[in-house]
Order: C-alpha cells, then structure tokens, then sequence
C-alpha cells in the first residue's frame, strides 16, 4: 500500500486532503447542534476505514478525532449518570480524563457519579440497620465509602452499626471469640471484621487489635501475591492496585514498597509508549523516539517489547524518508531528491530499500547534466549553435530541471531560425 500511495499524483492527495477538511467541517457542525454522538461516529468511521485502507492519519485530523472523542464520551457519561448506570458513566469519563486529566466538567461528573453510588448504598445500609440487620449495613455502608472516601451519612451509618453493637453487654467478647474461631479457617476478612467490632466496643482489648493487625498482614500478603500473579502476567495496573492495597494494610510488609516502585515505572512506561505509538502513526518520530527512550529507562520488564516499538518506529522514519524522497525524484527535481536520499542513507547505511541505486543513478543524471551543458555552453560561445543545442538537449534528457533548460533550448531553437531565415533572404538577393 505504501508503493502505490508514494506514486499517487499531488491532484489526488490533495483531494484527500479536502475530504478530511470537509468530514471535519461536518463534524464539527454536528457539534454545534449538540449532536456529540453524529460528531464522533462519522470521524470514527472516517478514520476506521483509513487505518484499515493502510493510510496515515495526518495530526490535524487525529487532533479532531480526540476532541469530538472527548466530548462524546462526555456527553454519553452524562446520560449514564442520569440513567442511574454510573459504573458505566465512570468508565467513560475516566476515557475523558485520559484524554485530558484536568477536564474540570468531566471531575464534577465523577464525583456526581461516586455520589449517587455513595447515596444509594448508603440508602441500602440504612434499610439493613432499620431491620437490624447488622453485618448486611455495615457492607452497604463500607460500599458507599469505597465509592467516596469519607462520605459522611455512610460513616455515620457506620457508627450507628457499631453503636448497636456496643448496646450488647457481652458482644466485645463474643466479637473476640469469633474472631478467634474464624483464624484456624483463614478467613482472615472476618477476622478482622469481628476484630474491629470487638475493639470498639472495647478499646481495652489488646488482644483483638493484636488479632486485627494479624489479620491486615495476611490480607496484605494474598493482595500481595495477587499483585504478583499480575505482574507476571504483564498487567502492571493491576498489580500496582493490588500492591498499593497490600501497603495500606501492612506499611511494613517486606518488599511492598520495592514493588510499587517497579510498577508505578511500569505503568508510567506503557502509557508513553502508547503515546509515542500514536505519535509514530502521525509522523513525529522525534517525539515519539523521546517517549520510547524514556520507557526503555524506566521499565525492567518490557524492554523487549519496547525495543521492538523503537524498531518499527526507526522503519517507518526510513520509509517516510524514502517516499519524501522518491516525490522529489517524481517531479524531477533530482538534486533535491538525492539530496534526500543520502540524508536518508546516512541514517541507514545498511540499506532500507533501493536508495543506494537510486543515488548512484542520481549523481549520474546529474554529472551528465552539468557535462553536456558546459560543452553547449562553450559551443554557444563559439558560435556553433546547432552542436550547442544537441547538446543543451542531451543535458536535458539526463536532467530536465536542471538550470533553465527548456528555456535556453526554445531560444536557441528561435536563433537557429532566424539566422537561417535570414540568411535564405541574402542569397536570393545575390
């Protein structure tokens, strides 16, 4: 695809090119009208079809693309959030705020949606306390704070239910002896949960909180290996979630730290080679090279996939070189052309494709031009204007744009006329 997109003639890339401004005027119509979603599908599909046809996507229309992308999903977490769907909204506004992670409407709307998650569990929490139902509201009061940190009904709802709990005379240590009955099943959660109620409504009890922080530990140690499962399998989001996790619960469990570290590097080294991909794709290799290189410094456990990223990347700078310069040979102009062939070679002295022919039948094209044109230029000056133009137009069949040539054959031509019409006119005279 790229050998018959490098001969197209300049008329049909620049119609294209009109394609792509008209499909974005379009869109951005649609914008106006407050149809986010017509806005983004028609550039969708636009750009589907040209990644599929193998065709690069050129830096404005990608830059469209994001922006009518952005909205869209804005707009549609929107609804989800309206619709009461907000683990779906929070999906796409978190597509938002990849995009750009200060999107001040987008955060109101996360939080919106936390809320209304944080609200509706909450409610749930107090239906469950309403019928006693202890350990059911607490569940639902722990899910409303995990969906907003600190919402102040849900840990009220909290202490409400570890208030009734401390009504019953007996249930700190009823709390402590299933906490104890639970350790010999490893059913560390319930552990700690009975823990914790023991010492709210004891403060005394060392020996329950000693139970608790036995039970952080070893929760912390199977969020710990489950970080590592994902690791080994190259989810380095994941895992950093998980070991983040295992570090709240224990800050001193042995190599936490070590391995947030690593994957934080991790996860901070995938995005910039999806960035430098994107880059890659639009022509800006030099940015892209920069982000690729800061990936390889970063990740331990990606350098091999990164290293073949770097690799196409440094093929496909050699084949837009190649296809700059093959235009410029195109239209003739030979001394810009092998110009931009050596530049090219210089990068890839081993070869990328057939440049080092075509440089070597440049430099001849052009050694010819400049030869025959001083033997026609001298011959001009000495008068032999038919020897001088064989070869004005010798240089220009190895060079045609080579100085004015065309010119200085069509003046040549018209002295040769003259001189011979004139001269006709003198010898009738005689």
């Amino acid at each position: 695809m790229t050998k018959i997109r490098t001969f197209l003639p300049a008329t049909l890339l620049l119609f294209s090119a009109c394609v792509s401004s008209s499909v974005i005027l379009q869109s951005r119509n649609y914008t106006r009208l407050g149809d986010h979603n017509r806005a983004f599908v028609l550039l969708d599909q636009v750009r589907e079809a040209r990644l599929k046809a193998g065709e690069e996507i050129d830096q404005e229309f990608e830059s469209e693309y994001a922006r009518a992308r952005k909205q869209y999903l804005l707009e549609r977490g929107r609804q989800l959030i309206f619709a009461e769907r907000e683990d779906e909204a929070l999906v796409d506004l978190a597509g938002v705020l990849a995009y750009d992670p200060d999107h001040a409407e987008a955060h109101r709307l996360r939080e919106r949606a936390l809320e209304k998650k944080a609200v509706r569990a909450t409610a749930k929490g107090d239906d469950h306390l309403s019928k006693l139902e202890l350990e059911e509201a607490l569940t639902a009061y722990i899910a409303a704070e995990r969906s907003l940190p600190g919402y102040k009904p849900a840990v009220e709802g909290a202490d409400k239910v570890r208030l009734a709990l401390g009504k019953l005379t007996a249930l700190a240590q009823l709390q402590f002896l299933e906490a104890v009955r639970k350790l010999p099943e490893f059913r560390f959660v319930e552990v700690r949960w009975h823990s914790s109620n023991a010492t709210t409504n004891d403060p005394t009890r060392d020996d329950a909180e000693q139970l608790k922080k036995r039970a952080n530990h070893e929760i912390a140690v199977a969020a710990f290996a489950r970080g590592k499962e994902c690791q080994a399998g190259d989810h380095f989001g994941a895992a950093l979630v998980e070991f983040r996790a295992a570090k709240k619960l224990d800050e001193n469990l042995a190599g936490v730290d070590a391995a947030i570290e690593e994957m934080t590097n991790e996860v901070k080294a995938s995005a910039l080679v999806e960035q430098a991909t994107m880059q890659m794709r639009v022509g800006r290799f030099a940015e892209a090279r920069k982000g690729l290189d800061e990936a390889f410094s970063l990740s331990k456990m990606a350098k091999a996939a990164i290293s073949e990223v770097m690799l196409e990347t440094h093929r496909l700078e050699g084949e837009s070189m190649f296809d700059a310069a093959h235009n410029q040979e195109i239209l003739g102009k030979k001394r810009e052309a092998l110009a931009a062939y050596e530049a090219m070679g210089a990068k890839w002295p081993d070869g990328l494709r057939d440049e080092k022919a075509r440089i070597d039948g440049l430099r001849t094209d052009i050694e010819g031009a400049e030869k025959e044109w001083a033997v026609a230029e001298a011959a001009e000056a000495a008068g032999e204007l038919a020897e001088a133009l064989d070869h004005y137009q010798v240089s220009e069949r190895f060079y045609a744009e080579y100085k004015n040539a065309k010119a200085r054959i069509a003046d040549l031509k018209a002295r040769i006329a003259a001189a011979a019409t004139g001269g006709g006119a003198a010898n009738e005279g005689k």
